[in-house]
Order: structure tokens, then C-alpha cells, then sequence
């Protein structure tokens, strides 16, 4: 038996919402933390212990014993917790931005875990959870290390950032594969992204969603940030892009337990060489899904980001305006 990979020294856990340790193997699991205890056994190779939710604090020790064997995980926090997702805007590195370097804080209750992206042997990131440092931050995702540290400013308490991100990647690679079928298009009406020869690793329907997003789940959030939609921009694929917006984020709440989990969606930047009725389609649909659906906001960035790269290097406004949303 084994814990998730998210559960390393470090962790923060989501305040006011079920605190949940999960793992993989047959047997017996018994979780103890902050003076709760849950026994489960193991179902179909899967295992979850449930704790009720708790306030803003540490540091604590979380003890899982896993067939007689106990592990340890050290220095955790209850506080925010938000899941940052999507393709290349949201891996956009903080050292490619232009947020001058007087930005980048050491500060041990700002925390990153990177989730592992299996078709890319050395990453920049290492699969723990990991403080701020000065020296280290630049690898960070620009919006996650941005939004994190407003929201630690204004807070106060610990803040943990999961990315889970994948650079060019298409939505349907986010879904269930499943789910993703009933999206399916004919091959002349997707973007070049769909097929694109360095990017088959991870575009094909529900492989992002198998190997990455669905590792995290049942862990609980505070709150989601999706900035997505650049790889999805044919007019064909524009008109469909609300509901597969709606599908992810469905998707998403019932696996982690949360129907009312706020969204915040990231409206793609008006990129001039592109800003044709396709990429206007789904601005437009992320503006429609962010009206339509509960606990969902929007956080327009054309009027804070360049126009002139798909990359748009100024990130700070937008990460601001995303804070204030989560907030």
C-alpha cells in the first residue's frame, strides 16, 4: 500500500473542505491528523480516508498507516488551496515574464506541487511540494506563483498551488476519454495542434485526464484556474468549446466531491495573427460558460496583456485580477 504522490512533506491542505488521504494497494489504511482518526480498507486496489474539514493552521504531522507500516508526512498546513490547469499560458514560466525579480520572495507558506508529465523525461519541476524560494520560483508558472503570492498577501494563511499543465494541449485530452467522444470532429475541422506530430504524446481524447488530472483526485480545492483554449480555435471547434468547458468542469467537481468548487476561466489574450472567427468563438464561449455556469467567474486579459504574442509576457495584472476572483 502507498499514499499519492501529492502527500509529501510540505503538503497544504484545503481549508473548510473534507480533508481527504488517499492512496493504492489492498489492505488496511488507518490516517491520523490533528487528533482525527479514520480506518478503511482497500476497494478494487483504492483506497480513501476521509477527515473533516478544518481551519487555517499549522505546521502538523499526517500519519498513514498502511498495513501495520506508518508514514510520516511532515511540516503541513491547512489553507488555500487552488489547482491551476490548462496549456502553455498557464506553464508559462515565471522567469519568461516580465515581472522584475524584486517580485520573486522566499516564503515558506507559498507552495507548488507539479504534477509529473510522463512523456517528458526531465522536467523543471521535481513531483513534491516545494516553498518559496527566491533562487527557484522562476520556474514556477508565472499565474500560479502571481496568484498565490496576492493571495498570501491578502490572507495571510498557507497557500498551496498544484500545476497541472501541458503546453499545446487540447481540451479533449482533458476530458474522460469518454466523455470526450461525444465532441468528436471530423479530422479537416481541428486545429493543427489535434495532430501536430510533437504533440501526439498527449493529444489524443482522455490522455491528459488519465495520466495527470485524474491522479489528483479526490484531493480537495479551493478553487480552480483553467486558461485553456488556444489549441481549440477552428470555428467548428469554437462552437462546441462551451460544452466541453461544461464537461470539464463537471467532470472535475464530482471527482473531487465539490458541486459548488469555484472556477475561475481564463479568457484567451487577443493574439492579432490569430484573432480570426475561430479564436473569437471561443473567447466568446468562455465568456457565455463563465455566465451560465454556478460558481464560475471570468478574468478577461485583452485589456492587460499583449496582443502581439500568443505567450503575452505581462502576467501580473491578470494574476491579480484572477486573485480577486478566487478571493
Amino acid at each position: 500500500m502507498k499514499l499519492n504522490a501529492i502527500f509529501t512533506d510540505n503538503v497544504v491542505l484545503a481549508e473548510n473542505k473534507p480533508i481527504r488521504i488517499f492512496g493504492e494497494g489492498d489492505g488496511e489504511a488507518t490516517v491520523r491528523f490533528t487528533g482525527y482518526e479514520k480506518t478503511v480498507r482497500s476497494h478494487d486496489g483504492k483506497w480513501v480516508a476521509e477527515l473533516p474539514p478544518q481551519t487555517a493552521g499549522g505546521p502538523y504531522e499526517l500519519t498513514a498507516s498502511l498495513n501495520g507500516e506508518t508514514v510520516t508526512v511532515r511540516n503541513v498546513y491547512v489553507g488555500a488551496v487552488y489547482l491551476i490547469s490548462g496549456q502553455s499560458n498557464a506553464e508559462f514560466r515565471l522567469c519568461e515574464s516580465n515581472t522584475d525579480k524584486s517580485e520573486y520572495k522566499d516564503d515558506g507558506l507559498l507552495r507548488c506541487y507539479f504534477v509529473k508529465r510522463p512523456w517528458i523525461g526531465n522536467d523543471v519541476l521535481e513531483q513534491k511540494w516545494t516553498a518559496a524560494e527566491k533562487n527557484g520560483v522562476g520556474n514556477w508558472s508565472a499565474i500560479g506563483y502571481l496568484v498565490g503570492k496576492k493571495i498570501r498577501e491578502e490572507r495571510g494563511c498557507a497557500v498551496g498551488v498544484v500545476s497541472c499543465f501541458q503546453g499545446a494541449s487540447i481540451i479533449e485530452s482533458w476530458l474522460p476519454e469518454e466523455k470526450a467522444k461525444r465532441f468528436t470532429l471530423p479530422a479537416e475541422e481541428l486545429h493543427i495542434d489535434h495532430t501536430y506530430h510533437e504533440y501526439t504524446a498527449w493529444n489524443k481524447n482522455g490522455v491528459i485526464y488519465e495520466k495527470m488530472l485524474s491522479q489528483l483526485f479526490p484531493f480537495s480545492f479551493n478553487g480552480v484556474i483553467w486558461y485553456q483554449g488556444e489549441s481549440d480555435t477552428t470555428e467548428p471547434e469554437a462552437k462546441i468549446y462551451k460544452d466541453e468547458l461544461e464537461c470539464l468542469i463537471s467532470t472535475v467537481r464530482e471527482k473531487t466531491g465539490d458541486e459548488s468548487l469555484p472556477f475561475v476561466i481564463v479568457q484567451i489574450a487577443d493574439f492579432d495573427p490569430r484573432r480570426d472567427d475561430g479564436w473569437r468563438g471561443v473567447q466568446a464561449a468562455q465568456e457565455k460558460a463563465a455566465a451560465e455556469i454556478k460558481n464560475c467567474a471570468l478574468a478577461p486579459c485583452r485589456d492587460v496583456c499583449e496582443t502581439d504574442a500568443i505567450h503575452p509576457p505581462t502576467k501580473s495584472a491578470l494574476a491579480v485580477r484572477i486573485a480577486e476572483k478566487l478571493l
